[in-house]
């Protein structure tokens, strides 16, 4: 289920690319600049802290790396070059640009976390339209997601995995095969220990 997420967002955004000196804009809530072209890596420093990129800050396009840009902006004339995720900026800055939903929210009043895993004071509502773009895994406690908020402007952080679904895949569909994988286990464990018992 996680491959078949993570192949239909590629397959969306497959023509999104970023040449050198573009002129981008964020399109996120916020975002980190990463010292490499990876969420887990370490993030730029100013002032003793993570910089942290708002809505609608201009960037300058260096390069592209798979699923990250590498950017170069300045901040009060300090000069600053880092990686972002290439889903949270555009080059169409004449208007708002949101995600193409692929997933929905499940529970009507589901908060929504920032991008340390914290609570804010944002809420989903079922039903409403969601962007999963790092792929869905139901082992995971927290999904990455953009949504718009009630104000309009577009947010991304986490939802909990259990008040998501995926498009495409019904959640009777889910309870339908772990139930068929847990029968199966079930009944393998006991021919197993019959067979064992005759031994």
């Amino acid at each position: 289920m996680k491959t078949l997420i993570a192949l239909f967002s590629m397959v969306i955004f497959a023509s999104m690319s970023f040449a050198p000196q573009d002129q981008v804009t964020i399109i996120s809530s916020y975002s980190y600049l990463y010292k490499e072209a990876s969420f887990s890596s370490n993030k730029v420093q100013r002032e003793g802290g993570d910089l942290l990129l708002m809505h609608g800050q201009s960037l300058e396009v260096i390069s592209e790396d798979g699923d990250f840009v590498q950017v170069t902006l300045s901040i009060d004339e300090q000069a600053y070059q880092g990686y972002i995720y290439k889903y949270y900026i555009t080059k169409n800055s004449a208007q708002i640009v949101y995600p193409v939903f692929n997933g929905s929210v499940r529970t009507d009043g589901a908060v929504i976390y920032d991008l340390d895993k914290s609570p804010t004071e944002y809420t989903a509502q079922k039903e409403q339209g969601v962007y999963i773009y790092s792929g869905f895994d139901d082992d995971e406690e927290y999904t990455a997601v953009q949504i718009v908020l009630s104000d309009g402007s577009l947010y991304n952080g986490y939802l909990r995995t259990v008040d998501l679904a995926p498009d495409g895949v019904s959640p009777l569909l889910i309870v339908g095969v772990s139930l068929i994988a847990a029968s199966v286990t079930v009944i393998l464990s006991l021919v197993f220990i019959k067979k064992s018992k005759k031994k």
